[in-house]
């Protein structure tokens, strides 16, 4: 089963998972399920499902998430974007698998689930057929993105000049442009933004390379914070070391999730220990500032202390450290 999918070549995603979800079907037990995530709204979406012995799973079908998001994804407990367990005893379901669709900036977009009603349908052959066939799907939902990245890229070279040459994010005034934009918005009470600096760390302690290590750590926070924005959002690298993101229609309470999402993506793509990198943020509502210069300056201002690898100082009030 595993050689046969990996080696057949699909036109789209949409291919792929078909063929994914039909061998899976005939050789794990009970229902295979593959859904989209929206880690904003806590739930995920059935794209696909295979397999029989567990009724009320259809395409379309939205499944709540739990409040872990920590782990692995395996048969032996909970893990990332597990499906909210009153949801699964209501489906009588007992035996679980749940395989993250990773993509290589951290973003998890996708989990491929199996679901059986008796507990211990699971053997540690299916959770690996899972997750080769969990891997193939995350290529092919990447290559989809990158694609329609690379359009998105050519639409914007008239833009060069407000982009940064070294991470592709824009740069400090092409994201000031559409900062003020959002501020005026806020302004207006039609919608509530806030806008989130990150400085970015690396270990540049460690060794004559530290230059280089350092780009490096922002160069793989800028990706990752590229990945795991919304197409409303904008991101940006607005100094040498920090990076900023506009987050529209987020309320001030709300930014938190969004920067522990990015905290944890980031912590996946460097989950090998290289390099290491240090986080620390600042954010400020658009509301209440007389400018989105303004609004900038603050969520800058605090940042506050950064913690290197290794160290752990006290965080100001106005900071938030990682």
């Amino acid at each position: 089963m595993l050689i046969r999918i990996c080696q057949q070549r699909y036109r789209g995603f949409a291919e792929a998972a078909e063929a994914v979800l039909d061998a899976l079907a005939e050789v794990v037990p009970g229902v295979v399920v593959l859904s989209q995530v929206d880690p904003d709204a806590q739930v995920c979406r059935v794209i696909g499902v295979q397999g029989v012995g567990v009724d009320g799973l259809q395409r379309g079908t939205v499944l709540p998430l739990s409040s872990r998001s920590d782990g692995d994804a395996t048969a032996a407990g909970p893990g990332p974007y597990e499906i909210d367990g009153d949801l699964l005893d209501s489906l009588g379901v007992e035996g679980r698998i749940g395989i993250p669709l990773e993509m290589s900036d951290g973003q998890i977009v996708g989990v491929l689930f199996a679901l059986d009603s008796r507990a211990d349908a699971y053997r540690s052959k299916h959770v690996a057929m899972l997750g080769v066939a969990g891997r193939l799907l995350s290529y092919e939902w990447e290559s989809v993105e990158r694609r329609a990245e690379l359009r998105r890229l050519r639409a914007r070279l008239p833009e060069s000049a407000n982009v940064d040459s070294e991470t592709g994010l824009l740069n400090r005034d092409g994201f000031l442009g559409l900062l003020d934009h959002d501020w005026r918005l806020a302004e207006r009470g039609t919608v509530e933004s806030v806008v989130v600096a990150v400085r970015v760390e690396g270990d540049s302690r460690r060794g004559p390379d530290g230059d280089a290590v350092d780009k490096l750590a922002l160069k793989i926070a800028a990706e990752v914070l590229a990945g795991n924005v919304r197409r409303t959002d904008r991101a940006a690298r607005v100094g040498d070391s920090t990076l900023a993101v506009s987050l529209v229609g987020c309320a001030p309470e709300q930014a938190p999730v969004f920067v522990e999402r990015f905290r944890a993506a980031l912590e996946r793509v460097t989950r090998s220990g290289y390099p290491r990198i240090g986080l620390s943020h600042g954010i400020r509502s658009l509301s209440g500032v007389s400018s989105a210069q303004e609004a900038l300056s603050c969520a800058e201002a605090a940042i506050g202390a950064i913690e290197r690898p290794e160290e752990s100082p006290d965080p100001s009030p106005q900071a938030v450290t990682e």
